[in-house]
């Protein structure tokens, strides 16, 4: 068998790995061996190319096999754990039509798998045969070669370290790869080895009803155990400058493939922000990557840098019906550094509980375009617990307006004093209350006999 050929045979049954561990931590492939020449002992069936993956199942530490035919690019039979064999029925079908007579000799059901004579062989290393155990068959080495190829565990692992580094190259860029050495299995999983990076619990509540991975079902179709982020100099980040990895119970990173970056490096997208986990500051800020989460629904997921360089996580909602620089609403998402958020901000960003939040977007506008910030009393649905500002407008009732601000002149005292008395002032109107705190200030000072 040349170099060629036995490379090509490598690649296909490294795609048989690939194909068999897809989307699950608990089963292994210990080797994968080609034949040029199999028999299906019992059953008066052979087959050519055929490929043998022997199959470890570390929850319930079972053996099985699966065999592909290269000629068909297809799984053809299975065998369980008791050792029986089992075709699969399009397999069946292919060979009837082939030829439906040569189909009706051969004995197909009730079959018990037996491993060909190489497999089950030993090296006789004094002259260099292989002897079979049980019929005392010998078979040259150089005939074995020329009829099969095995892909030991070891290349297996070896080929998953150097996929492993290819993807620590593809995600976060070619700087990322000095911080690794050479893979070997024995060494610190992959996500603990970056330096700058934050993790995500994907079964922590992001709202009242949903957490990532409700959002993201990538994240238990493949087993994630932790969402990361991590810098990227890639292209194929998939937020801006940072992107998202799926990790899995060994430590080992992926791409989330089903997140989407939607706005290149550099968003410059202004967001109304709840930059504090009980609603008691909300900004405007601009993110620097914006990535969609996948389904149908406007969410996303924003990243960008917080005291001491943490990265900080945010769930943000567009509302359609808004311009796009005012559309975005946001919160931040729990991490080790971030404490979770109270029960009023995740009703309030939670699809079910708030089905639309542009009454909240059109409250927040004005409050932020005077004072730079607000709270959530001031722009939710409940009006008895909103907190007043000091260039909050107050309607009197002659109907002319006043403000904290504008009052606390009159008496020539701090806005926050004046608001202060405001507050815990008993009075039906507003107009009542602010007459109150006059009335109480120049007791204060006049009849104090203290300047004013």
């Amino acid at each position: 068998m040349d170099k060629e050929r036995k490379k090509e045979l490598k690649e296909k049954m490294l795609s048989i790995v690939n194909l068999i561990e897809q989307g699950t931590n608990q089963i292994s492939v210990e080797n994968v061996t080609f034949y040029k020449d199999f028999e299906f002992n019992g059953s008066g069936l052979g087959e050519y190319n055929v490929f043998l993956a022997k199959i470890q199942n570390s929850k319930d530490n079972t053996t099985t096999y699966e065999i592909y035919s290269e000629k068909l690019n297809s799984l053809i039979a299975t065998v369980n754990e008791q050792g029986k064999l089992h075709f699969i029925p399009e397999y069946l079908e292919k060979l009837r039509e082939g030829n439906e007579e040569y189909f009706e000799t051969l004995m197909l059901e009730d079959l018990d798998f037996e491993l060909p004579e190489e497999e089950k062989a030993l090296l006789n290393e004094k002259d260099n045969t292989i002897l079979n155990k049980e019929n005392n068959i010998s078979l040259n080495s150089k005939e074995k070669e020329e009829n099969s190829l095995t892909l030991t565990k070891e290349e297996i692992e070896e080929s998953k370290n150097k996929k492993t580094l290819e993807t620590v190259k593809e995600t976060l860029g070619e700087n990322e790869l000095e911080a690794y050495s050479e893979m070997n299995t024995n060494q610190t999983p992959l996500f603990d080895k970056i330096t700058n990076k934050q993790e995500i619990d994907p079964n922590v509540k992001v709202t009242a009803t949903a957490t990532l991975a409700d959002m993201i079902p990538e994240i238990k179709e493949k087993g994630f155990v932790k969402i990361g982020i991590a810098y990227s100099n890639s292209k194929s980040s998939n937020c801006g400058r940072f992107t998202f990895l799926g990790v899995t119970q060994e430590g080992e990173i992926e791409p989330i493939e089903s997140l989407q970056n939607i706005e290149g490096t550099s968003t410059g997208q202004k967001i109304t922000s709840i930059n504090s986990s009980d609603g008691s500051l909300i900004e405007t800020e601009q993110v620097g990557g914006l990535t969609k989460l996948p389904g149908g629904n406007e969410e996303y997921l924003s990243v960008k840098q917080g005291q001491y360089g943490t990265f900080e996580v945010d769930y943000v909602r567009r509302q359609l019906s808004e311009n796009k620089e005012e559309a975005y609403f946001s919160a931040p998402i729990e991490t080790h550094n971030i404490k979770p958020t109270t029960r009023e901000v995740k009703e309030l960003m939670d699809r079910h509980h708030n089905t639309r939040i542009d009454d909240e977007l059109k409250k927040a506008k004005p409050e932020l375009s005077r004072d730079g910030e607000t709270r959530i009393e001031n722009i939710d649905d409940t009006a008895s617990n909103d907190k007043l500002g000091i260039d909050d407008i107050i309607v009197l009732e002659d109907g002319t307006e006043t403000t904290i601000r504008n009052e606390a002149q009159k008496d020539k005292v701090s806005p926050e004093e004046f608001l202060s008395k405001y507050e815990r002032t008993g009075g039906k109107t507003p107009s009542e209350i602010i007459e109150s705190v006059h009335e109480e200030i120049e007791e204060e000072y006049i009849g104090g006999n203290k300047e004013i």
